[in-house]
């Protein structure tokens, strides 16, 4: 494999494991956490600068942590996959109940109320972000 080849693909299972955990990384945390300019990062990514051994050497020291977690689904015993599993019960309820009382398709209901579910998420984020400690 090419060395720019691999380069762009540390980065990109660093970001998929950044997602995967309910996290956010990108290229200028990246270039951040290595000590480069967010330029000079994007070149590396691009081709307009050489990727050398070195650079892959030293992305995965700083980034061992993450290049190192296997993304594993949730243990069985997880006590919030209970919790999941309750709130995912009561939704597809709700659903086809809405279903039947609206005679509409219950892929649709579940759609709007997973749109609606997006949209809250977003607000309560916002919410905490501006909360001030």
């Amino acid at each position: 494999m090419k060395l720019k080849e691999e380069y762009n693909d540390l980065v990109k299972s660093v970001k998929t494991n950044a997602k995967a955990s309910g996290n956010k990384i990108n290229n200028e945390d990246i270039a951040k956490r290595l000590g480069l300019t967010r330029t000079y990062f994007s070149g590396l990514l691009g081709g307009s600068v050489a990727v050398k051994e070195k650079h892959i050497e030293d992305f995965k020291a700083h980034f061992s942590k993450e290049l190192s977690t296997d993304i594993k689904p949730a243990d069985a015993g997880d006590p919030l996959n209970r919790e999941r599993a309750i709130m995912k019960t009561l939704l597809h309820r709700f659903a086809k109940l809405e279903a039947k009382i609206t005679d509409r398709p219950i892929g649709d209901i579940l759609d709007e109320l997973e749109e609606d579910i997006i949209v809250n998420l977003k607000d309560l984020n916002k919410i905490d972000n501006n909360t001030k400690v």
